[in-house]
């Protein structure tokens, strides 16, 4: 195995070792729904059966391989935590929130917040309406924009 093999699996396992401590902090107090929840698994896991097929069959390529696998399922969340919003394995704290607003569109129930970094959505099925409002009017730090 040459050395930049090994350097790509080691920074690739930090990376894994990183996003699965996220999620596992993370805890959702009320979870959202992706959209496009699925595309990125479907996508490592395309990128892995290719590179397994147009490639000679090493273990370099194996244990790479292996490595990228644990990103196909880790850092997929968004929803609210008790310390703010949770987009991408990502949290927002809740004093960066600039201001939030609650919407209904369609069959879902859309929270927009506003960051310094522009607006992100975050969708939630109708049923939790209630809870999300709730929790939020809870915070102090929040501020309701209509």
């Amino acid at each position: 195995m040459d050395t930049s093999t090994i350097f790509l699996f080691i920074f690739i396992l930090a990376v894994d070792i990183i996003l699965i401590i996220k999620d596992i902090r993370s805890k959702l107090i009320i979870s959202g729904n992706k959209k496009f929840k699925v595309i990125i698994p479907i996508m490592l896991v395309l990128f892995i059966v290719m590179t397994l097929e147009n490639s000679s069959f090493s273990i370099e390529n194996i244990i790479v391989c292996i490595g990228i696998l644990p990103l196909a399922f880790v850092g997929n969340k968004t929803g609210i935590t008790e310390n703010g919003f949770l987009f991408n394995s990502y949290v927002t704290p809740w004093d960066k929130v600039e201001s939030y607003s609650l919407k209904e569109q369609g069959e879902k129930y859309v929270l927009s917040f506003k960051t310094n970094i522009g607006i992100r959505k975050i969708f939630f099925k109708l049923e939790h309406k209630d809870e999300v409002k709730k929790y939020l009017s809870g915070i102090r730090k929040l501020k309701y924009v209509i």
